[in-house]
């Protein structure tokens, strides 16, 4: 149940390198800064995000800072080579957890929607709402991860996910954009595994 709920939060959070030659949004680059809200049973966990977007979301990666149980936990996210790889920044351990064996529908092309991709995901489109002052379009869909049925939507801008709501049987996420900076210089080296982590296979430790 926790490897679960685990993958299912990293899966919202955790942003691509390298996802490939295809354009991802129709801005070049940013600096975002994203809330995300997980409710399981009555416990409720809020925890932020900033990610680093270059090359018109060719490059991706994400900080993550989680409160757990009154202890501040910093997390590196990267999606890159068949692997999302979580490194825990404090504790210097990392692991990476093959893509394949999991749905991850943050790895959607929205400038270039497949009719797999929607079949795939059962994607709806329902419109246009705004977040953040964005004029967003939003899908409904629904899928399985790691068996779980998931269902929810998501608000899109450009290409980007501003918004997503997520749900199953046993928890809701909820992770939405509070801050963009488009049009930002960053440097190469945010893109690139930390030197001094030795990443093994298994499912992403959160805890200590």
């Amino acid at each position: 149940m926790k490897k679960h709920i685990l993958l299912m939060i990293l899966a919202v959070v955790i942003v691509s390198a390298a996802f490939g030659q295809d354009r991802r949004y129709e801005f070049e680059s940013a600096i975002l800064k994203k809330n995300t809200v997980t409710r399981i049973g009555l416990t409720e966990q809020t925890f932020s995000t900033v990610s680093y977007i270059v090359d018109y979301g060719r490059k991706e990666v994400g900080e993550i800072v989680m409160n757990i149980g009154g202890q501040t936990v910093t997390m590196l996210a990267i999606m890159k080579d068949g692997y999302i790889y979580g490194a825990n920044m404090a504790l210097k351990q990392g692991t990476k957890t093959n893509i394949a064996t999991m749905s991850d529908f943050k790895t959607i092309n929205f400038l270039n929607l497949t009719d797999e991709v929607k079949e795939t995901y059962q994607i709806e489109e329902k419109g246009n709402e705004q977040v953040l002052g964005k004029d967003c379009k939003r899908y409904n869909m629904a899928f399985t991860t790691q068996g779980q049925s998931v269902k929810g939507s998501v608000w899109v801008w450009q290409g980007l996910m501003l918004k997503t709501f997520m749900a199953t049987d046993e928890i809701i996420i909820v992770d939405e954009v509070t801050e963009i900076q488009e049009g930002v210089e960053i440097a190469e080296e945010k893109f690139e595994l930390p030197e001094d982590i030795d990443f093994v296979e298994g499912i992403p430790q959160l805890f200590p």
